[in-house]
């Protein structure tokens, strides 16, 4: 591919992360004043749980689809479902269309988390992907930085609607882009495994029911029992299939396993954190959206600078190094981030840490992944970790909203959209929310002790 175009593709790559970073902070900032407007306090999760939802148990899918009838055809697919569920949301009435149109966005966010780096993986070389991987994720972070002030500037101005509006203009321009810039070539050898991905997608689904409302209705059991039996027919089929949807034997090899699993955490951690945050800093401190959104900052900055830096030492070192690197600052981070009595300064360095440590999870294993994998598993491989990321991202929005949800069910709304808690409720809200930290950081210690024991492994030889 010419300099020229190369470089033009890149921007539509990374258009594309913009997009599903944008989604995911911006709305972040806004959710405390989306469920005041529509009401519906009782299924706040479920407004993070629906986009999560679909656009993870969609990754593998999406991955594999591509690796059959072309990157081109399906990226763009992707794009164009990300942005009709954006237009619907900024249209919705009530909270019900929302969680439904957000599910939409998702099935379109899966596409773009997954097809971006696979498309890189593909397309360059070890050192031009390092490249490529610092900027599309320095991207993912920038649009981050942006999001929570735009976002906030937005509620306060002209309202949450155009939170999800914003996305559209910048998706037509990724949409022309990949119209002219990537080419389809398909597969005939690989085929889709559509039983495996059914039996998946119905398990993912019974799974994230239960672990959002086992705490308000009772018979929910029933959706973790026929998650797990769709969970056991799902692993029969992938063993049994020609061409599974998610390769087992991807897991044999440790340093991918170690990869996979570290990228679940991570994800657990950060969408965790960022999903229940702004309650925390709307709700209790007083701030605005536009104010919540600044606050959040050193969390993306530091995603922002840890990722071009850990592409650069992953290829002239090991993997090993930005891995430990990673788990100290995960771990640090959330710790710090359960002292909320020690004031703001330690809050922002909690933040700045966890940030580093997303950053180095996720470039220096998306680097590994994708230089040690075959060329006819890369789409599936690249998309088992975006697809783990999210399912820990899923899972933690079920879990740390435990703790949260006897609280935030009492809330009373004034007004159109405005929430006031007393002292009373500010207490046990910071009770609850330092309980929800506390699982994070449970977490962040899983990540460190997982990498201690990573293989040491150099890419420039691999």
């Amino acid at each position: 591919m010419p300099y020229a175009g190369q470089r033009l593709l890149i921007a539509g790559l990374m258009l594309g992360i913009f997009l599903a970073a944008v989604d995911s902070t911006v709305v972040a900032v806004a959710m405390p004043s989306i469920v005041s407007s529509l009401q519906g306090l009782e299924i706040y999760s479920w407004a993070f749980t629906a986009y999560i939802l679909t656009s993870t148990v969609s990754g593998p899918l999406w991955g594999r689809v591509s690796d059959v009838y072309g990157r081109r055809v399906i990226y763009l697919t992707g794009v164009g479902l990300f942005l009709a569920g954006s237009l619907l949301c900024g249209i919705s009435s009530n909270m019900l269309q929302l969680i439904v149109f957000r599910a939409v966005q998702g099935l379109g966010g899966g596409a773009l988390l997954v097809l971006t780096f696979t498309l890189i993986g593909e397309l360059f070389s070890l050192k031009e992907r390092a490249k490529a991987t610092g900027y599309t994720s320095s991207v993912w972070a920038a649009a981050s930085i942006v999001g929570p002030p735009l976002g906030g500037v937005l509620v306060d101005s002209v309202g949450w609607r155009w939170i999800f509006l914003i996305n559209i203009p910048a998706g037509v321009v990724c949409m022309l882009i990949g119209l002219k810039q990537l080419k389809n070539t398909s597969s005939d050898d690989v085929k889709v495994d559509y039983k495996g991905a059914a039996l998946f997608m119905a398990a993912a689904t019974f799974l994230l029911i239960y672990l959002n409302e086992f705490q308000t209705v009772s018979e929910t059991y029933v959706m973790l029992f026929l998650a797990a039996a769709m969970f056991t027919f799902f692993i029969y089929n992938e063993r049994k299939s020609e061409a599974p949807l998610i390769p087992l034997q991807l897991f044999k090899e440790k340093i991918l396993r170690t990869g996979f699993m570290g990228n679940f955490l991570a994800g657990f951690i950060f969408f965790g954190i960022i999903a229940y945050m702004p309650l925390y800093l709307q709700w209790v401190l007083g701030l605005s959206a536009t104010d919540s959104g600044m606050i959040l900052l050193p969390l993306v900055l530091g995603w922002f600078f840890a990722s071009n830096l850990a592409a650069r030492i992953v290829i002239k070192s090991s993997v090993r190094t930005p891995a430990y690197v990673s788990g100290v600052s995960l771990l640090a981070g959330t710790v710090l981030l359960t002292l909320l009595e020690l004031g703001l300064p330690v809050f922002l360095a909690g933040l700045a840490l966890i940030g580093v440590g997303m950053g180095f999870t996720v470039a220096s294993f998306l680097i590994t992944t994708q230089t040690l994998v075959a060329r006819n598993v890369l789409g599936v491989a690249t998309s088992m970790l975006s697809f783990l990321r999210l399912v820990g991202g899923a899972i933690a929005a079920a879990v740390m909203w435990i703790p949260l949800s006897p609280v935030v069910r009492r809330v009373e709304v004034v007004g159109e959209a405005q929430v006031i808690l007393t002292g009373l409720e500010k207490t046990q809200f910071v009770s609850a929310f330092s309980y929800s930290m506390t699982i994070a950081a449970s977490a962040a210690l899983a990540v460190l002790v997982l990498y201690l024991f990573i293989p040491n492994i150099r890419l420039a030889g691999a």
